[in-house]
């Protein structure tokens, strides 16, 4: 879907709560025109086209995080935000949808992303337009683009494309820390390889990860896909060799990964995905 873009909205002002209770956020210029903002959850994008920006994902909900995040865009452009994409549903980068959608800009994600949003309790600001797997907005300066390719991370994971600038944002499916697998938000390991391999077509050179306070080089996300691949490899080996679920993890080394998994990293539904996943499937 490719959607003409000649909407001009009217600057959105800051919340008129005090940020000093928000997690530190810090805007960071990644090329001309294009930026990322880490801190207080999930990294955003910000790019700015000639009337107006666009922003991938937007942050840990509530007033204060809200205000430092439009602070910190305020820093960089007095331009009109225009539309905000959703690369999945996790509260931590969507969690300013509503503030948005009550300012009038255009919040964009895939319909799974829109269902687990609606279904969550409490219920979250869902995207107010929706696309399935390709979809273009056309802006003077730039066009920007996005793809839902399969399940990874989850099941409505989306990647943002600036082809002018050569940059990606790619929400969760690429990460500088331990990549989570949210089987519960429909992920898949497989189909989480699948997207990356997707994304490694398109013709970038940067790329703007989900955490982590600085963009990636496309080798560096070769080298995350390989790492991904690998854990994969050794996972699907210790299910094959008899590796009982409750001692899986335990039995794949994450450690020369860079990766390191917490008590609560994998909660039972979890671990039931993987196991099933590796069990009942294998990996292609």
């Amino acid at each position: 879907m490719i959607l003409p873009l000649a909407l001009s909205l009217a600057a959105q002002a800051p919340s008129a709560a005090s940020p000093a209770s928000a997690e530190a956020q810090v805007i960071h210029a990644i090329k001309p025109h294009i930026w990322m903002v880490t801190g207080a959850g999930g990294n955003v994008t910000v790019f700015a086209a000639d009337h107006g920006l666009v922003l991938v994902d937007d942050k840990l909900g509530g007033d204060a995080n809200f205000a430092a995040l439009v602070a910190a865009v305020r820093s960089v452009s007095t331009l009109p935000v225009l539309a905000v994409f959703d690369t999945h549903h996790h509260r931590d980068h969507v969690g300013n949808n509503d503030r948005f959608v009550a300012a009038q800009v255009m919040v964009i994600g895939t319909p799974q992303t829109a269902k687990h949003l609606e279904t969550a309790m409490p219920a979250a600001a869902a995207p107010t337009v929706e696309y399935t797997k390709d979809f273009a907005l056309i802006l003077q300066g730039g066009r920007v683009e996005a793809h839902h390719y399969s399940p990874g991370h989850t099941d409505g994971d989306t990647v943002v494309h600036f082809p002018a600038l050569k940059v990606v944002a790619t929400g969760d499916l690429v990460v500088r820390n331990t990549p989570i697998l949210d089987y519960a938000g429909g992920a898949s390991l497989g189909g989480w390889l699948q997207a990356l391999d997707s994304m490694l077509l398109l013709d970038w050179d940067t790329a703007v990860p989900g955490h982590g306070d600085t963009p990636m080089s496309r080798s560096e996300v070769q080298q995350f896909r390989r790492k991904l691949a690998l854990f994969r490899e050794r996972a699907l080996a210790a299910v094959r060799s008899g590796t009982p679920k409750e001692k899986l993890i335990a039995a794949v080394r994450v450690d020369d990964l860079g990766w390191s998994w917490s008590a609560t990293s994998w909660p039972p539904a979890r671990l039931d995905g993987l196991w099933n996943e590796l069990r009942t499937q294998g990996v292609k």
